[in-house]
């Protein structure tokens, strides 16, 4: 069984990754909304982002130690997905409530971990 510390280490792997593909995606510098009511006052449809919006999930390669993370926090319940999103893929500092819940989760992840990595 692992402990905390390999588990936190392989989260952090985990995180970085998907951090990594969250930035490579951009963001258009115009929202939706704006959009449609900039094409509804001109009546041109203009982009020069259009190429974010052509990145596909499917596209991306995830390597399968990413993957057996990915199945392993899945079940989760959504608010233990949640602090440990915001912890390990978006950095973010958690308030002292939070740290326990990922406390929790982390608990959980390693419950119910198999055996092996």
């Amino acid at each position: 069984m692992m402990n905390i510390k390999e588990l936190r280490a392989e989260l952090k792997h985990w995180g970085k990754f998907w951090a990594n593909k969250e930035s490579l995606q951009g963001y258009a510098s115009t929202s939706v909304t704006e959009r449609c009511c900039e094409v509804m006052r001109t009546g041109v449809w203009i982009s020069s982002d259009k190429h974010l919006f052509s990145h596909h999930s499917e596209n991306i390669h995830v390597p399968d130690y990413i993957k057996r993370i990915d199945k392993m926090v899945r079940p989760l319940p959504v608010p233990q997905k949640a602090v440990i999103t915001r912890r390990y893929i978006k950095q973010a500092k958690l308030s002292s409530t939070e740290r326990l819940a990922l406390l929790h989760a982390e608990t959980n992840l390693i419950i119910n971990s198999p055996l092996c990595w």
